[in-house]
């Protein structure tokens, strides 16, 4: 078989699976090599590298035995503690140095490596005799002869001690380098072949897509992508698109789909035609069967078949519906159909029965309604869609008539009868409720206009008794009034006196606030003063905790420049004793500064938190100034304000007397005016009386009834107990008449009003 007749899916398997050969032969030369270049970075990291770093661990403890010597000497010789603790280092960094070598010794595995380890080993051995002899000097007090020693006898195996070291260290490094390079060499190589296959599978895979993308291509007839526009568009019923053929091609998929969108493009001709004609109200048109065969015959077939029914259907509903168009319900569809025609064909003949049936009862309503019959109602048993809503509408209308006309019925005869309470209180639509409201209306005005009669007849009534019962009261109140008058005038010369007096201690009173005033101001201007004083106090202590703290710094930095001068001296020797003691006393001198100087900036710190609190009350009590002096500033415009009204007073108690002596003159003219007003009261009682028995005849509500009854049966208002009014003395005012509690609710109800006339 050769590879054009292969099938695709064949055909793309050989070519990625040969690409994928050579890939994976390319993953196992790289894990090859990645996997010796692992082993070696662990040999360096977990070997070499681990032994570099317990050499390190060796020499940092070696520097540890030497500056530890050397703190020995260099400290007080009487401090036997401070000795000490530097020989325990000396003994913990020795086992350290055991303890590492140890480990050294078991990893160690070439002869060069032992070698240089044995050097180790003995160096260290001349190294820890050295230190013994010195720590034996130290430990019985001959700290120059253990100095001496130190210089001369233990440098020198110190010296050989690192040297040895170092040459495992440096032979350890060179095999790390070693092991680098050769890890360098593994890289490139396997980059070349990498490299090398890779050039050979992509040629592999550029060769085989060439061919396998050609025979595809010619498969299809054009690049995949426009085969699949085309073929979508046909798909969706885009039948417009030209498909481009290539030279020569006669089997391609496009080949094949140009072929049969021509088809589809003169069926779909046809099929427009037919619609076209359709639209216009024409199916005669029919599908040409000649030439079609399959599908195409099959298609044209039903289509034309389809066009006879729908023909037939049509013909016959348009006959019916003009029909009954025309008023003739007798024309029913005879012919059968089947499915959705048949439904038609029901529908229609329904829709005649049904109207011949609502004619009918329409027809036997109305002629009931001639009768005056409203009463009538249409069956609703058996029908349903519009038949039962026409029905409901009518049956609707009928009870609406009923019911109108019976509450226009009931409220007219109430009228006849002069009942004013009945209404229609139902809500109708329309003329309906413009004939309600017409009817309620008319009610309303009858019962406003009989209100209103009564109301006036109850009011005349009320008011006539009224005016004869506060005639004979006002009588009884004029002659109380004038003693009161008498009374009043007494009270108010004493009310005079009173005033000028507060006039007075007012006047006297706003000079000693003013004066209060004056003191308060000074006073919140010395606080004023002691505040500003206080910020100032506050802002140099700030300044005093700076310069200490400088003082403290310098004290640190002459601590440190001491220590260094001592050891500086200690390695000096003998040279440097002298400068070794006076750096001593600098360094105790710096100490007892700092120690000052702290001292002295908590001392200031405090002063200065003392100061703050000082400062915050201080202001405090300033602010406290300020409202006292507001404060006396409104005491003072307070009492000028009473003095004022005071003297005012006194000008409007004159003015009163003047007024009393007037109302005493009107109270005399008063009583002339009540025997005119006694004789009008009893003529009003009597047309009143008469009145309310000529509107009895109508009957209302509740509240009508009670104003009717109101007015017949108010009992004669009684005559009010005469008070005898004593004088009161200069010192009391002048008493109240006592109140009424045995008159009637209508005359309690107007009698404010004669007190006030």
């Amino acid at each position: 078989m050769s590879f054009a007749n292969m099938k695709v899916g064949t055909r793309l398997a050989l070519g990625f699976g040969s690409v994928i050969v050579l890939l994976a032969i390319i993953a196992g030369i790289s894990i090859k090599d990645m996997s010796s270049l692992e082993t070696d970075v662990n040999d360096m990291v977990n070997d070499k590298m681990t032994k570099v770093k317990m050499m390190s661990v060796v020499v940092e403890n070696i520097n540890m035995i030497a500056r530890s010597m050397r703190n020995a000497l260099l400290v007080d010789a009487k401090d036997r503690a401070a000795i000490q603790k530097e020989v325990d280092r000396v003994y913990e960094s020795r086992k350290n140095i055991k303890d590492t070598l140890e480990k050294v010794e078991k990893v160690v595995v070439k002869p060069e490596g032992k070698e240089m380890l044995k050097a180790i080993f003995e160096a260290r051995t001349k190294f820890v005799a050295a230190q013994d002899k010195f720590l034996e000097l130290l430990k019985e007090g001959r700290h120059e002869e253990a100095k001496v020693f130190l210089m001369n006898e233990v440098r020198q195996p110190q010296l050989a001690y690192m040297d040895a070291i170092n040459k495992l260290t440096e032979f350890q490094v060179r095999m790390m380098e070693d092991t680098g390079s050769k890890a360098s060499e593994q890289v490139k190589s396997a980059m070349m072949q990498i490299i090398a296959l890779g050039l050979i599978a992509l040629l592999a895979g550029v060769g085989i897509g060439f061919l396998i993308t050609r025979n595809l291509l010619n498969q299809l007839g054009g690049e995949p992508d426009y085969a699949a526009a085309a073929a979508k568009r046909i798909a969706d019923g885009d039948l417009s698109m030209e498909l481009a053929l290539r030279a020569g091609d006669n089997s391609s998929m496009v080949y094949a789909m140009k072929n049969m969108q021509d088809s589809l493009k003169k069926i779909v001709a046809e099929i427009q035609q037919i619609v076209e004609a359709a639209v216009q109200g024409d199916f005669s048109k029919k599908m040409d069967l000649n030439g079609k065969a399959g599908y195409t015959k099959t298609l044209s077939e039903l289509l034309n078949q389809l066009s006879d029914t729908v023909d037939s259907a049509f013909k016959d509903t348009m006959r019916v519906t003009q029909a009954l168009a025309q008023g003739d319900l007798s024309q029913k569809i005879t012919k059968d159909y089947a499915g959705a025609y048949n439904q038609v064909k029901i529908s229609v003949n329904t829709t005649a029965d049904a109207l011949t049936q609502i004619v009918t009862e329409v027809d036997g309503i109305v002629a009931a309604a001639v009768q005056g019959d409203i009463g009538k109602k249409m069956d609703l048993s058996g029908k349903q869609g519009y038949t039962k809503r026409l029905s409901e509408l009518l049956n609707q209308l009928s009870e609406t008539l009923n019911v109108t006309f019976g509450d226009i019925q009931r409220v007219a005869g109430a009228l006849a009868k002069g009942d004013l309470t009945q209404t229609i209180t139902k809500e109708y639509p329309g003329i309906f409720g413009e004939v309600k409201d017409g009817i309620n209306n008319t009610v309303d005005n009858l019962k406003k206009l009989v209100y209103e009669i009564k109301e006036s007849v109850d009011s005349i009534g009320t008011a006539s008794k009224e005016i004869a019962s506060g005639n004979t009261d006002l009588s009884q109140r004029t002659e109380e009034q004038a003693s009161s008058l008498e009374e009043t005038a007494a009270s108010m010369e004493e009310l005079t006196a009173t005033v000028k007096q507060n006039a007075e201690n007012a006047k006297q009173a706003n000079q000693l606030a003013s004066g209060a005033s004056d003191i308060a101001i000074k006073g919140g201007e010395v606080v004023g003063q002691v505040v500003d004083t206080m910020s100032s106090i506050n802002d140099s202590s700030k300044k005093i905790v700076d310069i200490i703290s400088v003082i403290d710094g310098i004290a640190f930095q002459t601590n440190i420049l001491a220590l260094n001068a001592a050891v500086e001296a200690a390695r000096a020797g003998e040279q440097g004793r002298g400068f070794a003691v006076v750096a001593s006393e600098v360094r105790n001198l710096a100490q007892r500064s700092a120690a000052a100087a702290k001292e002295i900036k908590t001392l200031i710190g405090d002063s200065v938190d003392k100061v703050k609190v000082g400062t915050d009350l201080v202001d405090k009590a300033g602010k406290t100034m300020d409202e006292v002096v507001s404060s006396v500033k409104r005491v003072t415009d307070i009492m000028a304000e009473i003095s004022a009204a005071s003297i005012e007073q006194s000008s409007g108690i004159e003015q009163i007397n003047q007024a009393v002596t007037q109302m005493d003159d009107v109270t005399q003219q008063n009583a002339a005016l009540v025997e005119e007003a006694a004789a009008a009261a009893e003529s009003l009682e009597e047309q009143a009386q008469n009145l309310s028995q000529s509107v009895s005849v109508f009957r209302l509500d509740s509240s009508g009834g009670t104003a009717v009854a109101r007015v017949a049966h108010a009992p004669a208002a009684k005559k009010p107990p005469v008070v005898t009014r004593q004088k009161s003395s200069a010192h009391n005012a002048p008493a109240r008449p006592a109140s009424k509690t045995a008159k009637a609710e209508s005359v309690d109800a107007d009698d404010g009003e004669w007190k006030e006339f």
